[in-house]
Order: structure tokens, then C-alpha cells, then sequence
């Protein structure tokens, strides 16, 4: 009997709400409606859920409160998107506060089904992907929809391999000229040039790789 109580207990408010409704005492219905839906929401089933907030939102209409009444309703739709009122039986002020929250609700709902469509076939082939972004790093991730990611990774990429194969050319000339200096002043001074640009070279390279390596875990994983 202990574990019948509360039960019994949110059964009596669910008929006192109705009596407080067909009573007028519509601040009433909203208050203990509201309590009853935080003390026992977890325990009521469908039915009773869109049974009592129904009531509460006929209240907060009631007592000029049209948007915490919209609220309801859309509470009321997400449970039963079929959910309709007998217009012959409420009133017109009722039935425009409910028609602006299905409006919403069906908007909601129309807006979220592409995304979930996309979602559902966005399945690549990530062999595919692994191909294209080892052809050029950035590729994968534009085909994924990650726009920026791709443009960042693309553009350091060439701009790292441009850097790599100008300092290359230039080291090699320099190294060059380090070979044929015919003075030790010639020699000292084409020797730092040549070694500046075999730094500038390899600071080109371990950045192309690095944004290549990137490029590729961040497919895989």
C-alpha cells in the first residue's frame, strides 16, 4: 500500500486539475499541473502527459499567458505529432494558439529531415578518401563537407612543397658555387649562403610532410 500511494496520489491531481479548470481557477490548474509534472512526470504515461498539459495550456490562454500555452502545445506534439483539438468544442483563441504551435512544430520537423537524410547517406568510401587525399592533402576532407580544414590543408600543402622546391634549386646553386669559390673569403661566404638555404630547404620539407602525415591520419581516424 506504501508503494500505491504516490499513485494514487497523482491519479486524485489529475482529477483535481480537471475540477480546478471547470472552475476557473486556471492559476490553480498551472500551478499544481506544473508540480505535478516535476514530481511525477517520470511515472505517467503518454496519455496523462498530453491529458494534463493540455489543461495547462487551456489555463495559461485562460489568463492572457499565450506563449508558455504555445509551449504546451509543442510539448504536446512532440509526443503526438497527430495530436489535433476539437475545434466545436474550444474556443477560437485556443484553437489559433494551437495551429501556431503545430505550424512550428511541423517546421521543425520539415527543416530537420534533409539533415538526417544527408546524414543517413553520407556513408563515403573512405578507401576513396585515402586516395584523393594522398593525391593532394585537403581533398578528402572537401568531399567530406569540411570546407575549411580542406582550403587550410591545401594551401600550406602547395605553399610548403613551392617553398621545398625553390630552397631546393637554390641550395643546390649555392652548393655549387661552394664547390667553385676560388678564395677562402669566396668559400667562407657561399659555404654560410648554401648552408642558410639547406636549413630554409629542410624547414620547407618537415612542413610538407607534417601537413601530408596530418592529412592522412585525420582521414583515417
Amino acid at each position: 500500500m506504501i508503494f500505491l500511494f504516490p499513485f494514487l496520489l497523482f491519479a486524485t491531481s489529475i482529477n483535481d486539475i480537471i475540477i480546478f479548470y471547470e472552475t476557473g481557477e486556471y492559476d490553480k490548474v498551472v500551478s499544481e499541473g506544473e508540480r505535478m509534472l516535476k514530481d511525477f512526470k517520470d511515472q505517467m504515461s503518454k496519455d496523462d502527459l498530453i491529458n494534463l498539459q493540455t489543461y495547462i495550456a487551456f489555463s495559461y490562454i485562460a489568463i492572457g499567458d499565450t506563449i508558455s500555452a504555445q509551449n504546451y502545445f509543442e510539448n504536446i506534439l512532440t509526443l503526438d505529432n497527430n495530436y489535433s483539438l476539437n475545434e466545436e468544442f474550444v474556443s477560437p483563441k485556443i484553437v489559433k494558439v494551437f495551429l501556431k504551435a503545430k505550424e512550428r512544430i511541423n517546421f521543425l520537423i520539415e527543416d530537420a529531415l534533409p539533415y538526417y537524410k544527408i546524414e543517413k547517406n553520407m556513408n563515403f568510401d573512405r578507401k576513396n578518401l585515402l586516395i584523393k587525399s594522398a593525391l593532394f592533402p585537403g581533398w578528402g576532407q572537401s568531399i567530406l563537407g569540411e570546407r575549411n580544414k580542406s582550403v587550410v590543408l591545401g594551401s600550406i600543402f602547395l605553399s610548403s612543397l613551392i617553398g621545398s622546391v625553390t630552397s631546393y634549386v637554390f641550395t643546390l646553386n649555392m652548393k655549387e658555387m661552394y664547390l667553385k669559390s676560388t678564395t677562402e673569403e669566396d668559400a667562407i661566404k657561399n659555404y654560410k649562403t648554401y648552408n642558410n638555404w639547406s636549413k630554409v630547404n629542410r624547414f620547407f620539407v618537415d612542413v610538407t610532410f607534417s601537413v601530408y602525415l596530418f592529412n592522412i591520419f585525420d582521414i583515417i581516424w
